[in-house]
């Protein structure tokens, strides 16, 4: 560096160079393994079985052999939150939620229902899949079970249809429904796919916690890593524009200037990617995490589950034959049954079965949120397009409606439609969060986020040049250990 530095930057600079080479080694791999996952990723996601394609799969309610009363069945679970009416291993059952799991009520009954045998799993699997289907399990963890959302329902069995297509469905031992689906080849392209971008390896997934502190420390080290050899590039390119003649990089070497060349041509998208993707671990760090306070959901629900079930009848409860799945929620104090059909289409009911359509459920829903936030003047509501950059980064369902609370410090609030259910408290840290992580890292921006094939043709290049940028990382890392080992 010229002897009018600043002294100081002399001194910052082999520490920065020090910093990024053997911080560099030891990420490189990664960096190239989060580049090639994510371009898998745009054609391969994650499977998932949505909630209309589970209704599709389940077994109807057998309305009439329910014959216990939705409060007498929430009386019998400790701390009850939420309850379902579900048709479980051949009898209907109401599913009761908790703060630690859910509890199975024989609706037939009002007894306890033990988990699932195999017996029972086998049955569901060949109702399903036909004679050929087989069952593994119960298993407390899988890899495409591993998530923390699947907690509530553990442990599973794995039902196999033993088709072409290597078909394979998750029942709850639990609760009795079809939770996931996966086919051979989702399985195959998501090991090279979401499992390895989100180090989503079982062992360590399967602690919450861990696999949270990891991610996100590993994540803050790569974005280190790359935020100094920015710098650094960018040093070395003024340096170089002042030899004779001018150039961008001064280095000879093929593989240094290859890295420095496509370092500089990549980094802002390099830059971008990679704090977008430490910041999908941010989980309430720096930004709101969208969910109402418990004073707040109280007074949006109005009252207890307890409370609100005290006149709902057996009746108004399995009145919609052939419904796959009834659920309950409370709405300023009033119960809302929402009925699901086999397409994942829904009717809405009182607790005595009168019928709640849009109009009712909307006023029902403006009276909840005025009442959650008692400041807001008004409550307006606008029905949504799911593939805005919002809906898709939060995962709400086609029938999502927003509340527009009306006072310029108060959150939006959006709401199931079908159920009234508070999906996400959108204020300005949780709105923010949606684009500086979710349509930064995936490119699901307007424009795009409606237009998946022209998200990938734009979306595509960066990643390759950032995985062409990660090889050359590589390539150096690997010359320089082979190098430190020879001279050992």
């Amino acid at each position: 560096m010229p002897a009018s530095d600043p002294r100081g930057v002399r001194r910052l600079l082999p520490a920065l160079v020090w910093f990024h080479r053997w911080l560099g080694v030891a990420t490189c791999l990664i960096f190239a393994a989060w580049f090639a996952s994510g371009a898998v990723m745009l054609f391969h996601p994650f499977p998932s079985l949505p909630h209309a394609a589970q209704m599709a799969v389940q077994a109807p309610v057998d309305a009439r052999s329910v014959a216990i009363a939705p409060a007498a069945a929430a009386s019998m679970v400790d701390g009850a939150e939420d309850l379902r009416l579900a048709q479980r291993a051949g009898r209907p059952a109401y599913l009761v939620g908790t703060a630690g799991g859910i509890a199975a009520i024989d609706a037939r009954t009002g007894t306890t229902l033990p988990p699932i045998s195999p017996a029972e799993a086998l049955r569901e699997g060949r109702r399903v899949f036909g004679a050929a289907a087989t069952v593994v399990g119960p298993f407390d963890y899988d890899q495409w079970v591993v998530h923390n959302r699947f907690d509530g329902e553990r442990p599973f069995y794995r039902l196999d249809a033993g088709d072409a297509a290597g078909t394979q469905l998750y029942l709850s031992a639990r609760t009795g429904e079809l939770l996931q689906r996966t086919t051979r080849a989702q399985r195959g392209w998501n090991w090279t796919g979401a499992v390895l971008h989100w180090v989503y390896v079982t062992p360590l997934r399967k602690s919450w916690s861990a696999w949270d502190r990891s991610v996100w420390w590993l994540s803050l080290i790569c974005l280190a890593v790359a935020v100094a050899g920015t710098v650094l590039g960018i040093v070395r390119m003024f340096a170089a524009c002042r030899l004779t003649p001018p150039r961008i990089s001064f280095y000879r070497a093929r593989w240094l200037r290859w890295h420095h060349l496509l370092g500089l041509g990549s980094a802002v998208f390099v830059l971008g990617w990679i704090v977008s993707g430490w910041l999908s671990m941010d989980h309430g760090r720096l930004f709101s995490r969208g969910t109402p306070t418990a004073a707040q959901a109280h007074r949006y629900a109005g009252c207890s589950l307890a409370e609100m079930l005290r006149g709902a009848t057996r009746s108004g409860m399995a009145g919609n034959d052939g419904a796959r799945e009834v659920s309950v929620t409370a709405l300023a104090c009033r119960a809302v049954l929402t009925h699901y059909a086999a397409d994942g289409g829904f009717t809405r009911t009182d607790d005595k079965g009168g019928a709640i359509n849009d109009a009712s459920m909307q006023q029902l829903v403006r009276r909840a949120a005025v009442a959650g936030w008692p400041t807001a003047p008004a409550a307006r509501i606008i029905r949504i397009d799911p593939t805005t950059t919002y809906a898709l980064a939060e995962g709400w369902p086609a029938s999502t409606w927003r509340v527009r609370l009306g006072g310029a410090a108060l959150p939006d609030l959006y709401v199931d439609g079908a159920t009234g259910r508070l999906l996400t408290v959108m204020d300005g840290s949780r709105a923010a969060y949606a684009w500086f992580y979710y349509a930064l890292h995936t490119g699901n921006v307007p424009g795009l986020s409606s237009h998946p094939v022209l998200r990938r043709i734009v979306v595509l290049p960066p990643l390759a040049a950032g995985f062409l940028f990660s090889v050359t990382g590589v390539v150096l890392a690997w010359r320089r250990l082979c190098r430190a080992a020879r001279r050992a």
